[in-house]
């Protein structure tokens, strides 16, 4: 049988694959944006809603999060004040790549209510599964894993999933890992389907829920610790409301407004399309096959007699970065 980790392709943790993804899935509500600082997140929080916040960091092994967390009071970790509601919906996971999916399935099927029909029977279907089968129910959704591996890598070297991986000795390549935080009934949590069940952040006002201030607080708290960790080797997102179509239903209704507040929003509708643009031609981009154009290059390479050169020249800087890493 075939190990079904290997069915599930590494996503890279961008907005436009994200959006994409969950478009694929028939959510268009909703669409995600990179943080680059926390004053960012202040910053967008102002006018709109944050669903959530989407994490990707350096995965560690337990004994290393265990001395971690023995270093840090302040460590968040499962829920004891009281259990989780049972209609927070949280998976284990139970495939190693389908972390990013999962980590943005934790915060829609928990924040948003225009899922589309797709989520929305997953959600029902899966309603009354304790976090195993959820997870067992991620894995084996042809259309989710479906909408996941839309953007594998489409290349000859991609590893056939019938085949056992070679170990790699030696290795010290980072594993990167994703989490979700949410808001839910006055309480943030993590959502990470390598933890047994969710993890308690804290507790906000919930009469400010939805112009974000408590539970951002409260979810910034953390993610500064979280980020403090990582020595800057981690992404953030946030999920919040399709752009485009916030700014035509402003269009919509600005039946009375000035031609220089038209102009804005129109501008703004431009800027979004655009973003749209550039979001499908990156996206094209990464499911091209290179290997072609790379098979040719070196062709060519060789037919003008620099391809032993390079070569060379390669070998000599690799055994040049070796000894300097055996020095340090």
């Amino acid at each position: 049988m075939t190990d079904p980790s290997n069915d599930w392709c590494t996503i890279e943790s961008d907005p436009g694959v994200f959006t994409e993804l969950l478009e694929a899935l028939g959510c268009y509500a909703v669409e995600l944006q990179e943080l680059y600082t926390l004053d960012d997140m202040d910053i967008i929080s102002t006018d709109q809603t944050i669903y959530g916040l989407i994490f990707l960091f350096p995965w560690k092994s337990k004994e290393e999060r265990a001395a971690a967390a023995s270093n840090n009071a302040a460590s968040t970790s499962p829920a004891e004040q009281s259990p989780p509601p049972e209609d927070l919906f949280f998976a284990h996971q139970v495939t190693t790549n389908a972390c990013a999916t999962q980590a943005l399935l934790s915060v829609v099927l928990n924040t948003v209510t225009d899922l589309g029909s797709t989520l929305t029977e997953f959600k029902t279907f899966t309603a009354s599964f304790p976090p195993p089968l959820k997870g067992m129910a991620i894995a084996g959704s042809e259309i989710i894993q479906k909408a996941h591996n839309s953007f594998a890598r489409a290349d000859a070297f991609w590893q056939d999933p019938t085949q056992p991986r070679a170990p790699r000795t030696g290795s010290k390549e980072d594993v990167y890992h994703f989490v979700a935080y949410i808001p839910f009934r006055g309480t943030v949590y993590e959502l990470d389907g390598l933890q047994s069940e969710p993890v308690f952040v804290g507790t906000y006002n919930q009469e400010d829920e939805m112009i974000n201030t408590s539970w951002l607080a409260v979810a910034r708290e953390a993610l500064q610790l979280r980020m403090a960790e990582q020595q800057g080797q981690f992404n953030l997102m946030a999920v919040i409301p399709n752009q485009m179509q916030k700014v035509q239903q402003q269009l919509e209704q600005e039946g009375n407004s000035s031609d220089t507040e038209t102009l804005q929003l129109q501008q703004q509708l431009q800027h979004e399309m655009n973003k749209r643009q550039l979001w499908k031609l990156e996206n094209e981009r990464r499911r091209h096959n290179y290997v072609p154009l790379c098979v040719q290059l070196l062709k060519e390479m060789a037919r003008q007699g620099t391809l032993e050169q390079c070569v060379q020249q390669a070998r000599e800087r690799r055994a040049a970065k070796k000894a300097k890493q055996s020095q340090d």
